[in-house]
Formats: structure tokens, sequence, C-alpha cells
């Protein structure tokens, strides 16, 4: 699994810069309404609309280095890229790990990455590199926030749901969901497998677009939900997404109410 190839057809523009609930369709079919309970068992459209600042890691491990009674990301973990994001304004701050004491600071506006300025070691990178590693940023920004607030953002524009009667069972309702000619690869399905009772996600399953027709959708369980209690309300969010043989963590996921002075300029690293 290519770890910014999971690249979310709806794209991410619709969290950004919002200070207001998103407008929603009405309720027209049971897709709709399975897709609400969800968005609303992850803390609904206006709290997260009113959300300001994000910030998490995007990070992978194996199932062996995940404690069976905790939830708490274990030592082995290799992060590979951290995120601060603030959505009012769409300023965001991504420390990427290069290899050894390497360490990438990518700042940017999510609405002009290539606006943006990549440091290392407190110096800015040649403009030719710049320009391809502010592109890969932007990416990142785009799958990594995916893996972490795919719930809360089945409403975007462009994604197209569907409820699948004859793959739904009496504990869980699926859902599959596929996109119009918007974001990155517009052309990846996801399978969102949801529990009836509380709206969680129990797992999902993808078919990116590189892939063949025949290629069987990849299913990884949902674990390690949190919960944020914010003056708009409940916020949750799961912190691993793991296979057989792979875990994804987005973790050490914070929601402050202020960041530090300089964050979205500062050129060393300090996620």
């Amino acid at each position: 699994m290519a770890l910014v190839g999971l690249l979310a057809g709806c794209g991410g523009a619709s969290m950004e810069g919002s200070s207001r609930a998103p407008a929603l369709p009405a309720m027209e079919n049971r897709a709709d309404s399975v897709a609400m309970k969800v968005f609303e068992a992850y803390g609904g459209p206006a709290a997260w609309a009113d959300l300001r600042y994000l910030r998490f890691d995007f990070a992978t491990g194996s199932p062996a280095a995940v404690p069976a009674d905790s939830v708490a990301p274990p030592p082995e973990r290799t992060v590979r890229r951290r995120h601060l994001w603030d959505r009012a304004t769409g300023e965001y701050r991504l420390e990427t790990p290069g290899g050894g004491d390497t360490l990438y600071v990518a700042l940017f506006n999510t609405s002009a990455p290539e606006d943006g300025n990549v440091w290392l070691f407190g110096e800015r990178v040649g403009a030719g590199e710049e320009a391809a590693l502010l592109e890969d940023a932007y990416r990142s920004f785009i799958n990594d926030t995916y893996w972490l607030l795919m719930p809360v953002k089945l409403f975007d524009e462009g994604v197209h749901r569907t409820y699948l009667p004859d793959s739904s069972r009496a504990d869980t309702d699926v859902l599959h969901l596929s996109f119009g000619d918007v974001g990155l690869t517009p052309g990846d399905q996801y399978w969102v497998y949801a529990d009836k009772e509380t709206g969680h996600i129990r797992q999902w399953a993808y078919r990116l677009e590189h892939h063949a027709p025949d290629h069987a959708p990849q299913p990884l369980a949902w674990s390690a939900h949190k919960t944020f209690e914010t003056p708009s309300g409940a916020l949750v969010v799961s912190e691993q997404k793991a296979n057989d043989g792979f875990v994804l963590f987005t973790d050490r996921v914070d929601m402050p109410a202020d960041v530090p002075e300089g964050a979205f300029a500062d050129p060393y690293p300090f996620l």
C-alpha cells in the first residue's frame, strides 16, 4: 500500500475555511440517512465546522506492535508525517522525516500550495526541489486527512453514496462511495462498513483508480476511537486502521484552542 496512494476522490476543500455548518442535502434515500448517522457519530456537521486547529501524526506499524489492551500508539510505530492545520485560514504545517536526522518542514496554504515554501535545517530548499516537495506535501494533506476524517466527509461535493442492502447485515450498514470529477483520484472507490447501533466505522475497503477492475477491495478495520470535548460538542476520530499485516496510525490527534506563535511560519520542526 502506497503511503500517499490512497488519495480521496473528494479532495478535502470543503473542510477548509469554514466557520459554519456546511449546507447538506436533504435526506433523500437510505444511503443519505446512513451517511448522516455516521457523520453525527463522529461529531456532526456543526461541531466539525466550528473546529479550527487540528494536529495529528500519520504513521505505520504492524499488528504485533499494537497492545491488545491499549489504544496507545506503540513505540515501534514509524512516523511518516506530522500535521498541523488551521481550518479557518487554510494555513498548513507538514513535517516529513527524510531519513537520518533529516526532517523537511513544508509551510503552505491549502488553497494555493504552490506558493508555500519548504525548509531543511532552517534553510529554504532549492526552487526546483521545493516545487516537487510542495506538490508532495499537498498530496499528503489530501491523503492523510482523508484517512483521519473520512466519516465526516461523506457529504463533500462530488461524493456519490449508494446503500448496499445485499452487503449489509443486522448489525452493519454498508455504503459504497464513488466520486464525480473532483479531487486528485476521482476513480477511487470505497466500501464503508458502519455499526448500526453506534454509527462508528467498523472497517472500510477500497479499490484505487490505478487498480485493475478485478482487484479485490482491501479491507482495514477501524479502531481506537478517541473523543474530544469541544465548545461545540464532542468530536470523535479513529486513530488506528489495520488488516492482518499492517497498521496505519492517524494518531497523536489534538484539537487545541490555540497554536504557538509562528506555528505556520517557523522553519524549524517542533510538532
